[in-house]
């Protein structure tokens, strides 16, 4: 899978969230993640499994459960990180609570379909 790159700033009034990033569902992980600091900020990788676009039971994008990445190494975070999901999740963000700066992330699923 190409490198997904989203960006996300200046949380100084408001927490917010990075466009979504949606993994391949018939690749393999891992999925690396780099997420790369700014000036003065707090973030978290979040992920969801729920799916806006699932033709049996979509979730809207407004209603979708966010869970902390389970590599804590990204989670709650003010400096440059790299870490690596395991288990692929359909969504990830990345989550801005505050700051002035920015946190620029890449991910990376770096499994290819299985023959």
């Amino acid at each position: 899978m190409r490198p997904i790159i989203v960006s996300v700033s200046d949380a100084s009034q408001d927490a917010k969230g990075s466009s979504l990033v949606r993994f391949d569902n018939w690749a393999q992980g891992p999925v690396s993640v780099q997420a790369v600091v700014t000036g003065t900020v707090s973030y978290s990788v979040q992920v969801s499994n729920d799916d806006p676009n699932d033709p049996v039971n979509p979730v809207a994008v407004a209603s979708m459960t966010w869970s902390p990445a389970p590599d804590a190494g990204l989670v709650t975070q003010s400096t440059t990180k790299y870490g690596i999901l395991i288990a692929v999740p359909v969504f990830a963000r990345v989550y801005l609570a505050s700051g002035n700066g920015s946190v620029v992330t890449t991910f990376v699923q770096s499994s290819s379909v299985p023959q």
